[in-house]
């Protein structure tokens, strides 16, 4: 099992260590945040004019550095906005902060994973997919791996700036990849009447919240495989055991 997971993190070579970071240190932030969730989520509803413009800024820097997951800021969001202005200001946060890392990201990747997805047959054929295809059909693949459930947002920017995907296609695609799943988490913040899940009914509705978004996000993720292996002409392996 740690030979399967750390061969590729070796073949990667300077790339391993990123890796690692932008698929990991998010979940750690996530910790951090729910730690002060309840204050910060209590001021930024008392004071949402200045509350949005510093959920904004902040997610563009913290998500743009993978220092936190997109789905505990958009309950936050959620919770402290509304879902109309929380998600208008989540999607614009979340779109930003992939350009951020995609641009960061292409800085320091160099070619490395056009030498290392050459070893590897399935990795290979979405990585040619990726750059070989007209825009559009580039953008779709991009749109149906932000769709699927297996896939951080930190580590698909990474990825994708790593092999170097037009822009305009990474853009495109994520921010419609990312539109069903940051309307779940703003959805469920917004139905919240306390962050803290002291009420019972919050509890039963996060908990119902969460098992229809992960049920959507399963099914989404087998539609995305099949449609990715559709795009590639190759079948793609299932990750997710």
């Amino acid at each position: 099992m740690l030979k399967r997971i750390w061969k590729p993190v070796k073949d990667l070579g300077h790339l391993g260590p990123m890796a690692l970071v932008t698929t990991f240190l998010p979940f750690i932030g996530s910790l951090l945040l729910i730690t002060f969730l309840e204050p910060v989520g209590q001021w930024m509803r008392d004071n949402w004019g200045s509350g949005a413009v510093i959920y904004l800024f902040g997610t563009l820097l913290l998500c743009g550095l993978a220092l936190l997951p997109t789905n505990v800021v958009g309950i936050l969001g959620g919770w402290a906005f509304s879902f109309e202005l929380g998600l208008f200001v989540l999607m614009l946060a979340v779109v930003g902060s992939a350009l951020i890392s995609f641009k960061l990201n292409s800085h320091i990747s160099g070619d490395r994973l056009s030498d290392v997805a050459g070893k590897h047959p399935r990795t290979d054929a979405i990585y040619r997919s990726l750059l070989g295809e007209t825009f559009w059909k580039t953008t779709l693949i991009i749109f149906f791996i932000r769709l699927s459930v297996i896939m951080p947002f930190g580590f698909t920017n990474f990825l994708m700036a790593s092999a170097k995907v037009p822009l305009r296609s990474f853009l495109v695609g994520t921010a419609a990849g990312m539109l069903p799943r940051s309307t779940a988490m703003v959805l469920i913040g917004a139905g919240l009447s306390e962050l803290t899940l002291e009420n019972t009914g919050d509890t039963y509705l996060m908990i119902m919240g969460i098992a229809a978004t992960i049920f959507s996000a399963v099914m989404i993720a087998i539609f995305s495989r099949k449609a990715l292996e559709r795009l590639t002409g190759e079948s793609i392996p299932d990750t997710s055991n």
